[in-house]
């Protein structure tokens, strides 16, 4: 008898659960952060989750928010632009709700958010203070390499903004475009000769080969700076970005005022708080470089 009521509640509990289903772009750290971040927030929630990867896939995206929507998913947490182009049309059409997440130009989703159901966290912050870092660390810093997934539509507007703020510093963008992940071992070799640094900013694809980059650069001292703060350790120089893990806990904040009845129309897309400096004087040292003091004193980690 306790056994088919406990049965019972076990079902009604569960019958209640809030569905939040996931989709990333890829799978990498920076990625994971953001699900982590978001599952953090959401402790203490009944919720049930349904966590997919696209892998950068638009067909596949589709399909994964396809399924989402005929599942009945209560919100669906887009984590990366592409996901969150191919969920939107279901939330514009009234059929879900999207709160996106780790988005660098929203305006690669839609023009307009009103009345689409939709709303969410980006990871841009200002280009113009990293590009004063990296003059800080380098004076004479002249070229400024980047690769970049030309199909990424987040890495294409973020182009279209740091080459105007490259010009106004008097630094040289030089672009190296690839198209898969396969590419980037010779996009790097390419470029280290060519410049006196290397940016790796919200590239999906580039960010996903982060140790290959920093080894092809190691062979011409040329440092690899970094938009993604998780991938310093990794060997890049430098990062002064928004925390991955706390952007997915800000779109947790947002899906908890969902869960808790106000309506998401209402919900102005966010962006990041604040940034985080992080600092690999290690990697300074390999290179023959001295990272200057009052640039120590600010950053949140030095390893």
């Amino acid at each position: 008898m306790l056994k088919g009521i406990f049965a019972a509640c076990v079902m009604c509990c569960s019958a209640f659960a809030y569905k939040v289903s996931i989709c990333k772009v890829v799978e990498h750290e920076a990625i994971n952060s953001v699900v982590a971040g978001v599952k953090d927030e959401l402790k203490g929630k009944n919720v049930d989750y349904d966590v997919e990867t696209c892998q950068a896939d638009a067909a596949l995206g589709f399909q994964i928010a396809t399924k989402f929507v005929n599942s009945n998913a209560d919100v669906i947490i887009a984590v990366g632009t592409t996901p969150a182009q191919c969920v939107f049309k279901f939330a514009k059409s009234g059929k879900t709700k999207l709160v996106f997440s780790s988005v660098t130009n929203p305006g690669d989703i839609a023009q307009s958010f009103d009345k689409s159901n939709t709303t969410g966290v980006s990871n841009f912050v200002d280009l113009k203070p990293q590009l004063e870092l990296f003059k800080k660390l380098q004076p004479n810093l002249k070229k400024l390499g980047i690769i970049f997934n030309s199909g990424e539509a987040n890495s294409v507007s973020i182009i279209k903004k740091l080459e105007a703020e490259c010009q106004a510093l008097g630094i040289e963008l030089v672009k190296q475009a690839i198209q898969q992940s396969a590419d980037i071992p010779q996009a790097a070799n390419r470029l280290r000769a060519e410049v006196d640094a290397v940016f790796i900013t919200n590239d999906n694809t580039a960010l996903s080969g982060i140790p290959y980059i920093v080894k092809a650069c190691n062979k011409s001292n040329v440092p690899v700076y970094v938009s993604d703060t998780d991938q310093v350790v990794k060997g890049c120089l430098a990062s002064l970005g928004p925390n991955q893990y706390e952007i997915g806990r800000q779109t947790g904040r947002i899906v908890k005022k969902i869960m808790d009845g106000e309506d998401i129309k209402d919900m102005p897309v966010e962006y990041p708080d604040k940034t985080e400096l992080f600092i690999n004087k290690t990697q300074a040292q390999k290179l023959g470089m001295e990272v200057p003091d009052d640039v120590l004193d600010t950053a949140k980690v030095v390893m």
